[in-house]
């Protein structure tokens, strides 16, 4: 059996640069990834009549057919290396569901350098990236990771110099938001972006460069807060609860409703962590990566 490590990842910095004619909204987003990851595992036989993708996961509310990022990363990942393979994959799923976290690009992308790993590398990372794309705009920085500026629809990437690493509580508490859902109520907030001007971000540039987490503090935002703060006000009570339990700032990630705070002591980050699961909330403290 063959293993692959989905790490989730938090948006630092989140904003629309614009709205393209065909639909797509244009992002600028710091993107970071940390310890919190679903775990992908697969077997790759040979075909005993033609190709064939099996897909399992331990949470039962994910599709395991074409639906799947996951699944669908695999049959891409067959034809662009021109392949055919018996593949049996397994998700064991520890990213929760519709959180703004990327867990299903994360899935996707360890897909594709699980196979890409394990059959000789016939891909490049760019290529792996271009097929990433296809499937999600989150996915080619799934694949990359680390901490990286994202622009574009999240093709165009640029790896960020960080340090140090820094202590992260993700939580989740309610009912998910869809993407789709939230990028309408933005556009009905602010006239499609048709003359919207983007915020500056040389600061938290600035902020990871000399490792300065309060700095950081200062700089983060996601412009999705905006229009989902109001309709989750459980995301609104999580980030109120970090922020009076230690945390140097919290922040919704991606287009929500998860919220991740970040400290600068991994214990009191534990212990609001643990606070918050006696009380029913999903929570994981983990270090950014």
């Amino acid at each position: 059996m063959l293993y692959e490590s989905a790490n989730a990842k938090i948006n630092l910095f989140l904003d629309v640069t614009g709205r393209r004619p065909d639909g797509y909204h244009t992002l600028h987003s710091c993107m970071q990834t940390v310890g919190l990851s679903d775990t992908v595992s697969a077997e790759i036989l040979p075909p005993k009549d033609g190709r064939s993708i099996r897909l399992t996961c331990s949470d039962s509310a994910l599709p395991c057919d074409e639906k799947n990022l996951a699944w669908r990363a695999a049959a891409l990942f067959m034809d662009e290396t021109d392949t055919v393979y018996d593949l049996r994959l397994h998700i064991d799923k520890r990213i929760p569901l519709s959180a703004g976290l990327g867990g299903g690009s994360a899935d996707a992308a360890a897909v594709l350098r699980l196979l890409n790993k394990n059959l000789d590398k016939p891909l490049s990372e760019e290529r792996l990236c271009a097929i990433g794309a296809r499937l999600g705009a989150d996915v080619p920085f799934c694949i990359t990771g680390g901490t990286c500026r994202c622009e574009g629809i999240g093709d165009i990437l640029e790896p960020v110099k960080t340090r140090p690493d820094y202590t992260v509580l993700v939580a989740k508490d309610g009912e998910g938001v869809s993407t789709p859902e939230a990028f309408s109520l933005l556009d009905a907030k602010y006239g499609n972006f048709s003359d919207y001007r983007s915020h500056d971000t040389a600061a938290i540039y600035a902020a990871l460069a000399g490792g300065d987490v309060r700095a950081l503090a200062d700089c983060v935002y996601n412009i999705f807060e905006d229009v989902i703060l109001p309709i989750r006000p459980k995301a609104r009570e999580l980030k109120e609860f970090m922020e009076a339990h230690g945390a140097v700032c919290t922040l919704m990630s991606g287009s929500g409703p998860s919220v991740f705070g970040i400290y600068t002591s991994d214990a009191r980050a534990e212990v609001c962590a643990a606070t918050l699961r006696q009380k029913g909330i999903f929570a994981v403290a983990c270090r950014t990566t």
